[in-house]
């Protein structure tokens, strides 16, 4: 019934549902988003406390005598879970850049996947409202990736960069600035921001739809269908702020280090 009703506990907070709790927080179309703040920190405050069972888990391993530190615990835990998705965003990255730059971009890159991931599954709680679908939220963190990007790129290996921006033909470098400046400053992160938010904003939508149609059957069946989209929603925001970062690092950073 929460579902299907649209029921948020945030609004039960005095100034939240008006903002006047957060006044900055109004959406350009005039509606409340101090829910999203909530929401955000809600997420931050679960990974904090996922990732410091899991660091415990990791210091009792590390205790144990030998070989026995290097196995995994029989059951699943905070630490199991932490070692598998690290690995899983490490053997991603490692596709697309070299040892070096993977083991400096990781925490970026797992940061990005657990908050998305985490706020996308706010929208399966009966109650509480996703982040991730608020653009403003979104885009944000677009804005991170792509200030990433410059930066990487423009310390890196400004000659390719930049020549990289101008393109291959002189007389054609003017339009092709326009060009590639209106793509990296305004179209990969409107890009990045509204593929979420489409996406978490529409599954909620039909997942509260449906739940208000029957009680049983089908809001087990789109809790599934949304639980996978929120695991692909954050892979695929991790992925294309992988191939970004990448794209700004010299071309042969990769092969280098694939001899050592």
């Amino acid at each position: 019934m929460l579902i299907a009703s649209g029921f948020s506990f945030w609004h039960l907070i005095p100034g939240v549902e008006d903002s006047s709790l957060f006044p900055f927080a109004m959406n350009a179309d005039g509606h409340a988003g101090s829910y999203t703040f909530i929401s955000a920190w809600l997420s931050a405050f679960i990974i904090i406390a996922f990732a410091a069972a899991a660091n415990m888990g990791l210091k009792r391993a590390m205790a144990r005598d030998g070989l026995a530190k290097f196995e995994a615990d029989e059951s699943l835990n905070a630490r199991t879970a932490a070692e598998v998705l690290v690995d899983a965003l490490r053997g991603l990255m490692g596709d697309l850049m070299g040892k070096a730059d993977v083991k400096t971009f990781l925490p970026l890159i797992v940061g990005l996947f657990t908050y998305i991931f985490v706020s996308n599954l706010q929208a399966l709680v009966p109650g509480l409202q996703p982040p991730t679908d608020n653009i403003n939220s979104n885009l944000g963190m677009a804005v991170i990736v792509m200030v990433t990007y410059w930066v990487v790129g423009l310390t890196r290996d400004p000659k390719g960069f930049v020549g990289h921006i101008l393109g291959p033909v002189l007389p054609l470098a003017p339009l092709m600035l326009i060009i590639e400046l209106i793509s990296l400053v305004v179209v990969r992160p409107a890009s990045l921001a509204v593929r979420l938010t489409g996406n978490i904003f529409g599954d909620h939508t039909v997942f509260t739809i449906m739940s208000g149609l029957t009680y049983v059957v089908v809001p087990v069946i789109f809790l599934v269908l949304a639980t996978l989209v929120s695991v692909i929603q954050a892979f695929v925001f991790s992925l294309l702020t992988t191939i970004y970062i990448s794209q700004s690092l010299p071309h042969g950073d990769h092969a280098d280090d694939s001899h050592h």
